[in-house]
């Protein structure tokens, strides 16, 4: 039997096409840790904790929590500022009543904070104030939560000593759940102390253990290697020889169950080494010989572990239930006769497993049900992370040792089931599943629509597009943007100003003016008076207070400003512009990642195109063909044409909303160079024929990719080479532009798609 234990992985490990699906998977592995943690205008992105774990390497405790609490301070009072220049943005009198109170609440904290708050000098970390608030509070309560973690073992102790002294007394019945479930949690807690504890961010840690696309394409995989091992053999009726051997039924069956095992243990350890390394390289290495508890979201285990012993106790448990998940497909594949149907009962396991854990209070009386359903069995971090005792008649039961209980259980009754099952085995072929009705296939009359039928449907283009017009209207109609203080001046100032200039118009200006002439000549006045002896330093600084936040608002005057200048000296109008350069990339870089995705999702779809027709040797009679071969790769070119547009126009117009909801978008008959940005563009377009001309681009460098993907995929032939050089080609690039090498991007198609934010 251990001779038949490598030679049932052998025979599926060296397969090419179980080879191409794990790797299609790891591929998406990546791809999903990467697109899911990308960073939003109000997400931290992963960088800022990897920032952190440098500045606190080799740090004591003390000198964390200092650090950190002189970052909660900082920031806390920056936002103060910001808060109070919100009040006075207003400027009525209820705005400035407000602002005033404030400051009369907490003296010096403008003054203290006002000019890091005009310098940036508060971005530590991120690149915006509510980035680094965010952070900066997350941080600052997870350093709270474990350094107080000493206090919070012994207050479970005290609690214990308390109710024991009241139950003495008469005041607390000894017999109750409550009662029972204190003094075993006491227990539990008993031998742990904050020797091991040492501050952890926790961003890394908990997302890479508790991704839930990673189980999920565990649990596919498991599928994939269990159709293999049963449904393969039945689907080539190897079962009537292998049966009749010395060793063909419980040494085989013993052998593929071992196989199962190692499978699973090594795929676990596989994708949640690529997921820990992931996160170790975007947002820090951990510190893998502290103790589990010094990670905020684990503080209330009761396991003497350290992150190391947690990560393998994990991957460990993890691998046994997709084993046991595994178990019970495979039993599945011995009874049923149809090939289908193990793997419809593996979705119907999870997906019911799934809404069990997702639907179910935590609190519920049926909370046993969602923890320990395969769902919850997969999320290791409740049952080594946390603590949770179940009410069992009266009982107080850890979850833990439920879970590990029910994890042996139904491991050995896999085994068992396989076992039996396969001794007894009646079904020795398989069949496909037939629908109860047929859907006869009618040739098309049109070239062009049978080729789009053979790309969409038979090439199954038509789900890669679905599955990437998706994500890309999740990125683009997801975005959420946070108009800081200052732009809401602006944008107050610009809808009363945007049109023809006007009288009216440049007396408000005037009188905007006028207002901060008066605060400059304020702040100039109170220092001349300090260097003549006439004021103490503090006595200025409050007077100056007034002035300054009027000041705050200058730089966004100034942009109004330079419009004005404009239109006096070459004529036009006033335009609200910030929603054109979000819209048009010049006020960030969100192309370069809308480009990877769509180069990925159009090349994937594009890539068996041309090879389809060598791989089964069709275009040798395409080529001999009336309409010939040219024909044929016009009308496939048009439809992967279509196909590219349809995405681009998607993204566009998600994108195009979600930023006018936010800063609106007029002007759209005015010319492109009353834009400042492009006021030296070289011909004078109207807004809306500046877009179409945008979208134009964007839509050609999409194209661009399908047809290169085509000349790749003729050129090779091969489907699987095809997406292999046509990554290295299109995608690559663009990969290395987005970790820093900016020169990269010349070497892709970016300069035709984002060509509006690099001018």
């Amino acid at each position: 039997m251990i001779r038949l234990i490598p030679f049932e992985l052998g025979r599926i490990w060296r397969k090419r096409s179980f080879l191409l699906s794990v790797c299609v998977l790891l591929a998406l592995h990546l791809f999903l840790l990467w697109y899911t943690t990308l960073p939003d205008e109000d997400d931290v992105p992963l960088s800022a904790y990897k920032l952190l774990v440098e500045e606190l390497s080799g740090k004591s405790e003390e000198e964390k929590e200092r650090c950190i609490a002189g970052w909660k301070e900082t920031i806390d009072g920056v936002c103060f500022v910001r808060d109070v220049l919100a009040m006075q943005a207003f400027q009525n009198e209820m705005g400035n009543t407000l602002a005033k109170q404030e400051m009369q609440d907490h003296p010096g904290r403008f003054e203290k904070y006002y000019g890091q708050y005009q310098s940036g000098g508060y971005l530590k970390f991120t690149g915006s104030l509510e980035q680094e608030q965010a952070f900066v509070d997350e941080i600052y309560a997870e350093q709270q939560k474990v350094s107080g973690y000493g206090e919070y073992l012994r207050s479970i102790q005290e609690n214990k000593t308390v109710l024991s002294k009241i139950s003495i007394f008469g005041g607390q019945q000894e017999d109750t759940y409550s009662h029972r479930n204190l003094l075993k949690s006491a227990a539990d807690y008993a031998d742990l102390s904050d020797e091991t504890i040492r501050f952890v961010p926790s961003k890394g840690i908990v997302t890479a253990m508790q991704n839930v696309w990673t189980d999920l394409l565990l649990v596919l995989n498991c599928m994939l290697f269990v159709g293999s091992l049963i449904a393969e053999e039945k689907e080539k009726k190897l079962f009537f020889i292998t049966r009749s051997t010395k060793y063909g039924v419980f040494h085989s069956i013993a052998a593929k169950i071992t196989a199962l095992f190692v499978h699973c243990v090594f795929v676990t350890a596989l994708f949640y080494m690529v997921s820990v390394v992931f996160f170790g390289q975007s947002a820090g290495w951990p510190d893998f010989g502290a103790g589990l508890q010094s990670v905020a979201a684990y503080t209330e285990s009761s396991l003497s572990v350290s992150i190391l012993g947690y990560l393998l106790l994990s991957v460990l448990t993890k691998a046994l239930v997709l084993f046991g998940i595994g178990a019970a497909l495979m039993v599945f594949s011995i009874l049923c006769g149809i090939t289908a149907l193990p793997f419809l009962a593996g979705a119907g396991l999870i997906g019911g497993s799934a809404l069990l854990y997702y639907v179910i209070p935590a609190g519920s009386i049926f909370s046993a049900v969602k923890y320990l359903s395969p769902v919850g069995l997969l999320k290791t971090e409740n049952m080594y992370g946390g603590y949770l005792n179940f009410n069992l008649l009266g009982a107080p039961v850890s979850r833990l040792v439920c879970s590990l209980g029910l994890i042996f259980l139904i491991c050995m009754a896999g085994i068992g089931a396989n076992l039996w099952v396969f001794c007894h085995m009646r079904t020795f072929e398989a069949r496909k599943l037939h629908l109860p009705f047929s859907i006869p296939f009618r040739p098309h009359a049109g070239m062009l629509r049978h080729e789009c039928y053979k790309i969409l449907v038979t090439n199954r283009a038509l789900p890669v597009l679905l599955v990437f017009a998706v994500l890309l209207v999740y990125r683009s109609a997801g975005r959420s943007y946070l108009p800081s203080v200052e732009e809401q001046y602006y944008q107050s100032m610009m809808m009363e100003l945007e049109g023809e200039l006007t009288d009216e118009k440049e007396k408000l200006i005037a009188s905007e003016k006028a207002r901060y002439d008066e605060a400059f000549e304020k702040i100039e006045r109170l220092e001349r008076m300090v260097e003549e002896g006439g004021l103490s330093l503090d006595a200025a600084d409050d007077l100056k207070a007034q002035a300054n936040m009027t000041l705050a608002f200058y730089p966004a005057f100034e942009r109004v400003e330079e419009q004005y200048a404009r239109i006096r000296k070459d004529g036009g109008g006033f335009v609200y512009d910030t929603g054109y350069l979000f819209l048009f990339g010049v006020l960030e870089d969100s192309f370069s990642v809308d480009f990877l995705i769509l180069s990925i999702g159009l090349l994937l779809a594009a890539s068996g195109a041309v090879s389809m027709e060598y791989q089964n040797g069709s275009l040798y009679v395409i080529g001999a063909a009336k309409a010939g071969k040219r024909k044929i790769m016009i009308c496939k070119a048009l439809i992967l044409s279509v196909a590219a547009a349809v995405l681009v126009l998607i993204s566009a117009v998600c994108r195009m909303w979600r930023i006018a909801s936010v800063y609106p978008m007029h002007a759209f008959f005015d010319t492109i160079r009353n834009i400042p940005y492009f006021s030296a563009f070289a011909v004078s377009l109207p807004v809306g024929c500046f877009l179409i001309l945008f979208l134009l681009s964007q839509i050609v460098a999409a194209v661009l990719v399908t047809w290169l993907t085509m000349v790749v995929s003729g050129w090779r032939k091969n489907q699987v080479q095809t997406i292999f050089f046509a990554l290295l080609f299109l995608a690559v690039p663009m990969l290395l532009k987005l970790l820093g090498f900016s020169f990269a991007g010349w070497a892709s198609l970016y300069p035709l798609y984002g060509w509006t934010g690099m001018l």
